[in-house]
């Protein structure tokens, strides 16, 4: 496994735990998250204040990795996800994909697909 599988499974994982100051750590300091219909997030300080506001408004969250695919040098990834979780009274199961690229500070660009 390499750094980029490594770095989904601890940000699969702090998601699920709703564990917000690992997120510091998974992100580089100059970290981009990129989704669909929001403006970009910027720095491992940003992404974490965004994510926390996210993760408030739900609970019992699920992250189940379908397929993989890392580059051989293990800094790029392709991931097929679905995500679960319940709120509004609701549970939702939701399909994800996203890239990732990454280097020794940790997830430089994060780019998720809906």
């Amino acid at each position: 496994m390499g750094r980029a599988r490594m770095l989904w499974e601890e940000l699969s994982s702090a998601l699920e735990k709703q564990d917000v100051d690992a997120l510091i750590d998974i992100y580089a300091p100059d970290g981009v998250f990129l989704e669909p219909q929001n403006p970009p997030h910027e720095g491992n300080l940003l992404i974490q204040a965004y994510l926390n506001s996210w993760l408030q408004a739900r609970s019992d969250i699920s992250i189940n990795t379908i397929r993989a695919l890392e580059a051989a040098d293990g800094t790029t990834l392709a991931v097929e996800w679905s995500l679960s979780f319940s709120a509004a009274g609701r549970r939702w199961t939701l399909p994800r994909s996203s890239w990732l690229e990454v280097d020794d500070a940790g997830i430089q660009y994060h780019r998720d697909y809906y």
